[in-house]
């Protein structure tokens, strides 16, 4: 495995992390119903989308790069 796929692994896991964080203040949002974690959802919905968007461009960006 070299290091293109390393980081892109771990760009995807990191993306999961984010989803899931967001699921877990959406939790804490139904049972608290505070703003903050309704915000804190919404940021970690957009980071993953980010960072989504991020590795699909890094792995266009090195393709040529084998």
């Amino acid at each position: 495995m070299n290091l293109r796929w390393v980081h892109a692994v771990l760009i995807l896991l990191s993306a999961a992390l984010a989803v899931l964080f967001g699921v877990w203040s959406l939790s804490q949002y139904g049972r608290d119903g505070g703003a903050a974690s309704l915000v804190t959802a919404v940021v970690a919905f957009a980071a993953s989308f980010g960072l989504i968007a991020y590795d699909s461009w890094f792995l266009r960006k090195t393709r040529a790069l084998r």
